[in-house]
């Protein structure tokens, strides 16, 4: 069966964009959770990561329409811009060890709970810039 040719507005490579895949923790029921590198707040989760990457690929599609939908800008996939996804941050002592701290309480890695809570931040960012630009 041929493919049917894309409209160049709404049709999007999802399979182009970098994904990060981390396993949840029993305590959270298990799985996976997938997010989209260049997308914020862009997030998936399934049982299996292939069932997981396949619900980002579907986040994806929705997270690029609705931001044309909105006049937002659509970053390109990471094909054009290469990132490490590994940066360094200084914070205060206090702040490392509560970030630990919650980490080993909730089961996970500090890294995954630090990007659990930077994508959270940054959904939340963009979806307050978007009600300000429909009022």
């Amino acid at each position: 069966m041929a493919k049917k040719a894309p409209s160049r507005r709404n049709d999007v490579d999802a399979g182009a964009y970098a994904a990060t895949i981390l396993p949840l923790p029993a305590s959270e029921g298990g799985g996976y959770m997938a997010s989209a590198v260049e997308l914020p707040g862009c997030v998936a989760t399934g049982e299996t990561e292939a069932e997981t990457l396949e619900e980002l690929r579907d986040a994806i599609r929705s997270w690029v329409k609705t931001a044309r939908e909105f006049g937002d800008e659509v970053p390109p996939p990471a094909s054009k811009h290469r990132y490490s996804g590994k940066f360094v941050v200084r914070v205060p002592t206090s702040l490392h060890r509560s970030l630990a701290l919650r980490a080993g309480a909730e089961g996970v890695s500090l890294n995954q709970l630090v990007s659990t809570l930077l994508s959270g931040s940054v959904a939340a960012s963009l979806n307050t810039r978007r009600k300000r630009k429909a009022a």
